[in-house]
């Protein structure tokens, strides 16, 4: 999650510095917007991070589920 913020943060740097104005005009704004946003991304991430990981248990479900198959075919063409 400290990633996805920071390429956030990383990006509104570099879109102000594209906009001018001094460096504590900038600080501001982020201030503000990071204000803004912060709290709704980290509703958005942790939605994502809860969906990726309902997809590995599914998946290690389903691998589980393959390799225990996997085996059974094994036994009866041994």
């Amino acid at each position: 999650m400290a990633l996805k913020t920071k390429a956030v943060q990383l990006n509104v740097e570099g879109l102000l510095r594209l906009l001018g104005g001094s460096s504590d005009d900038r600080l501001r704004f982020w201030e503000i917007f990071k204000g803004i946003t912060t709290p709704r991304e980290t509703k958005l991430i942790n939605a994502q991070l809860d969906n990726m990981a309902t997809a590995v248990k599914a998946l290690e479900v389903n691998a589980k589920a393959l390799k225990e198959t996997a085996q059974q075919i094994g036994k009866q063409q041994g």
